[in-house]
């Protein structure tokens, strides 16, 4: 059998890959070695010199050493180099839904259609067929939003998560992972012990550890926990103390300091900007880790089947982090990056790269963004209806917390309108999402005729009068709809309420109200795995009316996010002239009941036609390849580009 996704082209096999345990031990890959049919013996070419003469013919005239030999001529090459076969192929091209086949030649899609006509047309010799045995053949996923840097950490980190996903079930058991994490490798290069993906409501004690209880495992070195949220988390003594925080410290703008019962003293726990400001002061990783942090978290997108990624939240320093994986060729798939603004405005200032109408080596700076408020399963997003019930130590009517002004958010977004930078902020309570739309109708009414595509981050508690004025601004939303999941006995027991639980990331409604809905993995989960975001949108616990169809929401993990960052002229769909940037999937999602999409597995990733993930499972064979030679620079316009002013 031939091996499928084999590239008939000069490459370099480069596998930037880091397994856990040794994540900074940086190691190639080795070659993958394609399979030979069986009952078939592999020829083996021999040097000119030691081949045998033919046998002479008799009565041919003899044969003059000495004459010219005619020069060869070269095989023409391949109409196409790759065609897919024999399974179903999901193109969500509205003008051509599904096909039979597609054909591929070089970093682009030929043709689709049907098997017959594309094998009739584009098939010659060197064209390599690959029959998908019945798997699926989809476009490459396309995160709308997230941090593959802080993926590729967290990945690494003493993981918490409670059962089915991990073995934390109560405070013993997690300060167990702890320990065990801290002797570790990785735990001796760091200088501090990191766990992610702990959840009080899911602890058998039901509250989130302590100051005292991280102190257990260690009170000379900084340990910290993250919460599966991702924003909060729980700190030791010598981790608040590195961060400055004491008795004497209040509560930042948009955060909170909890405090023992009856006194001003920390007790380890932070909400929202506190969290931020804590990790901003503890021992920084070398560049070299956080390389490899980089080169992990690209290694999770591959494997689950994503071509492109956002970069959020991007400071001035990973900007030159990206741009330094991007120049030693690492990056193998498509980063789009927002540089955060308000760490970022000096340095962007005049920058002319902000909206460039390329990819330089997979890199790109797409816009800016920022963030107004936290998430409202854990309280921190800012509404404008209190809390079911307060978090420990705030009043009765708490309603979150107002991270930035008004003037300022105004500001912010006027100096991204006036430079012509695309803009995404991240905004979950309805009082924050106000704020955003009245700065957003500000700026463009100062700054009017342009395409900027901004987008909503979050949205889970918008209303319907919000969104009919996102659609009137032009305004997209990019959800997390497992946040539904993971955080509902905090949304319905202390936070909202059964009944606006229910009405939680209402992502059919904005599809009603005519507002594009994108779909993204929440780095705080770990891996970005896209069935879990499917399932997660096509059937809720809570609230039925707001789960989309599976089309709708395949649609928001591959088309939709490609028109948010400009690029649906290349992207998000299996169209001819669209680069091929291909999924194999191991069954069909939209013919896959809700229960079982966990059970679909990415049999392979293609980037422009180059096979950068794959295995042998399901009877496909895959190959790893690396970055074709002359193609380390990859620039491809995104006509119709949201930045193209």
């Amino acid at each position: 059998m031939k091996s499928a996704f084999v590239v008939r082209r000069a490459s370099v096999a480069i596998l930037l890959a880091f397994a856990a345990p040794t994540l900074l031990a940086q190691m190639p890959a080795p070659a993958a070695v394609k399979p030979v049919p069986a009952g078939i013996k592999p020829a083996i070419p021999q040097p000119a010199s030691v081949l045998p003469a033919p046998a002479a013919t008799p009565g041919a005239l003899p044969v003059d050493p000495n004459a010219p030999v005619a020069p060869l001529t070269p095989p023409p090459p391949p109409l196409s180099d790759i065609i897919f076969t024999n399974g179903d192929v999901i193109t969500l091209d509205d003008k051509r839904p599904s096909a039979q086949a597609v054909a591929i030649k070089g970093s682009k899609i030929l043709a689709v259609g049907k098997t017959k006509d594309i094998l009739a047309r584009w098939k010659s010799e060197g064209t390599e067929v690959v029959d998908l045995a019945g798997k699926t053949l989809v476009p490459g996923f396309i995160d709308a939003w997230g941090q593959m840097s802080r993926l590729g950490l967290y990945s690494v980190a003493a993981q918490l998560q409670a059962p089915p996903l991990g073995p934390v079930s109560d405070t013993g058991s997690l300060l167990r992972q702890l320990r065990e994490w801290s002797k570790g490798e990785l735990a001796q290069r760091f200088g501090w012990i990191i766990g992610v993906g702990y959840d009080d409501s899911r602890l058998r004690e039901q509250r989130a550890p302590s100051r005292n209880d991280l102190d257990s495992v260690y009170r000379d070195k900084p340990i910290i926990i993250i919460h599966q949220s991702g924003r909060q988390l729980v700190a030791n003594s010598k981790a608040l103390e590195l961060a400055g925080i004491s008795r004497d410290s209040i509560d930042p703008p948009g955060g909170s300091i909890s405090r023992w019962p009856g006194s001003k003293e920390p007790d380890g726990l932070l909400e929202g900007s506190a969290a931020v400001a804590l990790i901003g002061a503890l021992p920084q990783l070398g560049k070299d880790d956080r390389q490899a942090m980089i080169q992990q978290g690209q290694s999770l997108y591959l494997k689950n089947g994503y071509t492109t990624a956002v970069e959020a939240r991007a400071t001035p320093d990973d900007f030159a982090l990206y741009t330094q994986a991007a120049d030693l060729g690492a990056l193998k798939l498509d980063v789009a990056l927002y540089a955060d603004l308000p760490t970022s405005a000096a340095a962007l200032k005049g920058h002319k790269s902000i909206g460039p109408k390329y990819y330089k080596s997979h890199l790109r700076l797409a816009g800016v963004s920022f963030t107004l408020d936290g998430s409202a399963d854990e309280r921190s997003a800012w509404l404008t209806q209190p809390y079911q019930y307060p978090p420990a130590g705030k009043r009765s009517g708490f309603t979150g917390y107002q991270t930035i002004s008004d003037e300022v958010v105004g500001d912010l977004l006027g100096s991204a309108y006036a430079n012509g930078w695309q803009v995404a902020v991240q905004a979950n309570g309805d009082a924050a999402i106000a704020q955003f739309i009245s700065g957003i109708r500000a700026a463009a009414g100062a700054h009017p005729g342009k395409d900027r595509r901004p987008l909503l981050v979050g949205a889970q508690m918008i209303r319907d009068d919000q969104l009919d004025a996102l659609k009137e601004l032009g305004v997209g939303v990019s959800l997390a709809p497992q946040r539904l999941s993971l955080g509902l006995a905090s949304l319905t027991d202390d936070a909202l309420g059964a009944e606006r639980t229910a009405r939680f990331i209402p992502a059919a409604a904005a599809l009603r109200h005519g507002v594009p809905v994108l779909l993204h993995a929440d780095n705080a989960l770990v891996e970005p795995a896209p069935f879990g975001v499917l399932a997660a949108a096509i059937q809720r616990p809570v609230g039925e009316d707001q789960q989309l169809t599976p089309l709708d929401a395949l649609k928001a993990l591959t088309l939709l996010p490609a028109r948010q960052i400009g690029e649906e002229k290349i992207k998000g769909s299996i169209t001819a002239g669209k680069l091929a940037d291909l999924t194999v999937l191991s069954a069909n999602p939209l013919k896959t009941p809700a229960d079982k999409l966990g059970d679909i597995r990415v049999i392979g990733t293609l980037k422009e036609g180059v096979t950068v993930f794959g295995s042998n499972e399901g009877g496909v064979p895959i190959t790893h390849q690396g970055l074709p030679v002359g193609r380390t620079s990859v620039r491809h316009p995104p006509a119709g580009s949201a930045q193209s002013d």
